[in-house]
């Protein structure tokens, strides 16, 4: 979400950089003096004030850097009135902006003056908080300082604060130091290639842009609820409120509320295959959920795939049984994933339950939980998150990971409408792996999400009821 906005000035919002390729060679020409280089390129990063200081270094000018300065900015300041005009689409677009409570400010090597003049002339200075100059801030865009001070004055988030900017070195300045930025073309800026590679957005018209943001990608390989409560549906509600993009494979359809499971009808092997190299020939997701699968004949085409694809960040969630006591899983079927899918698992979430069944050990306690997640982990060379949610009454849960153990102590919520916990959690661990954090720190924030899931919690249906996937939405807003 776009919170700020920070604009250049010259060749950003304003198409006035032809005053600039000549300015440095007509101060002189003024002065009666010639040029011994191209000045507009020698000036391309420099303050005003460095401008002034280099022609009298560089061409014994006996003018003091003010008296430099003040009649350089007179002559820009002649040609920003005469001749200075918006870019394309620009004032609609701050308009649109201001009207969804964006902020923002000018970041310019221009003089405050000409830059506060020319705005004003063009009917678009009321849409800037303020305008902060390199003069004044005392460094060029070589440096982030002019960007900080203007995010810090907005008040917003780096992350959620865009630098617009037309000069490459500008632009990469304001990437390096973590901003989010937008590249504006303009005709004299010659690396527009790199341009494009480094930016977030690229804008060619004001008026026809819009922000598309590179969102990260995630799979959810699972059944379909028809409550909505679990499985792909639970999924996908998951992973967007935890910021990720998701796409689906279905497995299976089942007939089920939140009384129980009637019927399930699973798809196809090959059907299975299609959809699969539908996704990852096309939007390749950054993590894999992998959710209820009836079928050892399924899962093979799954873990075939996977490894065909490479995939990485692969949650397994080994659904054997839903929370009102359904079986979902054939008996055989539990055999081939342990032999094709654990095996090439990033992390595998079971719960007690579901432990026992892949250890042949009875968990009793936290003891057996942490020998139960390491024989997982060291059988099949994957993480392994133990859920204490079952048997032992106990919100907490075991980390296995490479020999080391962690416990994530979570507090239990009193309330009876469960179904779905284990899909949503595994997608919110899935959608943090996706967005590049540790399995540790994805863990914890899925933890977080899931503990208000339940305490901001829901009342549907004669069961066990649904998760409040949306605890974060305001429902009343109109």
């Amino acid at each position: 979400m776009v919170k700020g906005a920070i604009f250049d000035l010259d060749g950003t919002l304003i198409d006035s950089m032809f005053i600039w390729d000549t300015v440095g060679n007509d101060y002189l020409k003024s002065l009666g003096l010639e040029p011994k280089e191209n000045l507009s390129k020698v000036f391309n990063t420099f303050t005003l004030l460095q401008a002034a200081e280099y022609y009298r270094n560089h061409y014994d000018i006996e003018l003091s850097a003010r008296e430099i300065m003040d009649g350089i900015n007179k002559m820009i300041s002649e040609m920003y009135q005469e001749k200075v005009e918006l870019k394309p689409g620009v004032k609609d677009f701050l308009r649109r902006l201001q009207s969804l409570g964006v902020k923002m400010c000018v970041a310019t090597v221009t003089d405050r003056a000409i830059a506060d003049a020319v705005l004003k002339r063009l009917h678009v200075r009321e849409y800037f908080s303020e305008i902060f100059t390199c003069e004044e801030v005392g460094f060029n865009k070589e440096s982030p300082e002019i960007y900080r001070r203007a995010q810090n004055f907005l008040g917003t988030e780096k992350a959620e604060t865009v630098v617009f900017e037309d000069a490459f070195h500008a632009l990469k300045t304001a990437k390096d130091d973590g901003f989010p930025v937008a590249a504006v073309y303009d005709v004299h800026e010659p690396k527009q290639k790199e341009m494009k590679e480094i930016s977030d957005y690229y804008i060619t018209d004001f008026g026809c842009f819009c922000f598309k943001t590179k969102m990260k990608t995630a799979l959810s390989i699972a059944g379909v609820d028809s409550s909505g409560g679990a499985g792909v549906l639970a999924d996908v509600k998951t992973m967007t409120l935890n910021g990720v993009y998701v796409m689906s494979v279905v497995t299976a359809l089942t007939a089920q509320n939140t009384l129980g499971v009637r019927s399930i009808s699973t798809v196809t092997p090959s059907f299975l295959r299609e959809q699969m190299d539908a996704v990852f020939e096309d939007i390749f997701p950054d993590s894999v959920k992998i959710g209820m699968v009836a079928s050892g004949e399924l899962i093979e085409v799954i873990a075939e795939r996977l490894k065909y694809y490479n995939a990485k960040n692969i949650v397994v969630d080994p659904v054997m049984v839903s929370t009102s006591g359904s079986s979902l899983m054939q008996t055989d079927a539990v055999k081939v994933l342990c032999e094709k899918l654990l095996p090439i698992a990033t992390l595998v979430t079971p719960n007690i339950p579901e432990a026992e069944v892949l250890t042949g050990i009875k968990i009793v306690g936290r003891e057996d939980m942490e020998k139960a997640a390491g024989i997982i982990g060291e059988t099949y060379g994957c993480s392994v998150l133990l859920k204490g949610g079952h048997s032992i009454q106990d919100a907490s849960d075991i980390l296995y990971q490479k020999g080391e153990y962690t416990w994530f102590c979570g507090r239990r919520v009193d309330n009876p409408n469960t179904h779905g916990t284990g899909c949503t959690l595994s997608s919110a661990i899935a959608a943090g792996l996706a967005k590049g954090n540790t399995l540790i720190f994805s863990v914890q924030k899925a933890k977080e999400y899931i503990t208000d899931a339940l305490y901001f919690g829901l009342d549907l249906g004669k069961g066990s009821g649904p998760l409040n996937h949306g605890f974060c939405i305001n429902h009343n807003k109109s």
